[in-house]
């Protein structure tokens, strides 16, 4: 039980940046998987491998938006799971979400002093399709990002964001 604990303190710390790694190969999950351990997809090498080479949640770069209006001509933010800052528009600025594959979210904050719309994108998960927004084709912009607040959209299923302005 000690050398089991002993290498769960070890993975922690390694997970929280006190002890440098290597960002050179990806961990292999545990040999053997037991109730500290998880399983083959949740377990402790998966998190450090979500660590270690970045991936899982982030935040983008501040975003300049365009004041081009509508789908074509909207502001592509293509990573999915980060918050982005929308820190310049100098009118109402138009952003797209990037392709809607379930389990996906992403989270905007509007800095500015302008409405951002927000459209799905055009070229959906689902082919042939678009991916919509709260149930409405993601060529009708949404328009709930106003001044100051976040928009939080997340893909309920492939093709379709659910979104909601908070304050």
């Amino acid at each position: 039980m000690m050398k089991a604990f002993r290498n769960l303190v070890a993975g922690l710390a390694i997970a929280s940046g006190i002890i440098a790694f290597s960002h050179a190969a990806p961990l292999s999950p545990p040999a053997v998987n037991g109730p500290w351990l998880g399983d083959q997809v949740n377990n402790l090498a998966t998190l450090i491998n979500a660590h270690i080479l970045g991936s899982g949640y982030g935040i983008g770069a501040p975003l300049s938006v365009s004041q081009t209006s509508g789908q074509a001509n909207c502001t592509q933010t293509g990573n999915a799971n980060m918050l982005h800052n929308i820190a310049t528009s100098a009118a109402t600025g138009y952003i797209c979400l990037p392709k809607a594959v379930s389990g996906r979210f992403v989270m905007y904050f509007n800095a500015t002093g302008q409405t951002i719309d927000v459209y799905g994108s055009a070229s959906s998960f689902v082919p042939g399709t678009q991916d919509t927004i709260n149930t409405v084709a993601g060529d009708t912009a949404y328009t709930g990002l106003t001044t100051h607040k976040a928009l939080v959209c997340f893909a309920s299923k492939d093709g379709a964001w659910a979104c909601g302005a908070i304050s």
